[in-house]
């Protein structure tokens, strides 16, 4: 377990009731999306489930590895991420990857979508993209679980959270499955 998420789990506490690891649902993952996801990532989710942090940013992971679960996750064919992130009314993507190339994380309530930028090969050095709801876009360091202890500490707020100013207390609700 990385040292970012010993910590998270220090100030989250431990999870209600997921904590379960099912490897065959990553590698059914990363089949459908032709390359291999952070390590952290995975082990986060692993271990506290789909959720959200205090209803701000929600992360989702597969349940069951369906062909269909795995392209709602992870379109790959013309679904709602591709014609979002090539919308011409949008702002134009900065970064130096095409937009498509991207890997959907997480997101928030009132639109904010996070991404991974896999510019590099090894996953855990990938960075944070974030296109806000007013189609911004920015940039954060990475892997995952540092971007998200970050914003649970709260000693380095991004300035794309707008008014929502995680910090201290923050919780992790996961969602339940039925």
């Amino acid at each position: 377990m990385s040292a970012a998420l010993e910590k998270l789990k220090e100030l989250l506490g431990e999870p209600a009731c997921w904590g379960w690891v099912r490897p065959r649902l990553w590698e059914a993952a990363e089949e459908h999306l032709g390359r291999s996801l952070p390590a952290d990532y995975k082990a986060f989710l692993d271990l506290y489930g789909p959720g959200a942090f205090d209803g701000f940013l929600w992360m989702d992971r597969p349940v069951d590895g369906t062909a269909d679960e795995l392209e709602r996750l992870w379109p790959r064919s013309g679904g709602k991420h591709d014609l979002h992130l090539t919308d011409p009314g949008r702002d134009p993507f900065p970064f130096r990857h095409r937009p498509v190339d991207l890997i959907e994380w997480g997101g928030e309530e009132g639109g904010a979508v996070y991404y991974f930028l896999p510019e590099e090969p090894d996953p855990a050095d990938w960075r944070v993209v974030v296109e806000t709801e007013d189609g911004e876009w920015h940039e954060a360091p990475g892997p995952v679980t540092e971007f998200l202890l970050a914003l649970t500490e709260g000693t380095h707020p991004p300035s794309f959270l707008g008014r929502y100013r995680p910090g201290p207390g923050i919780r992790y609700h996961q969602t339940l499955i039925t």
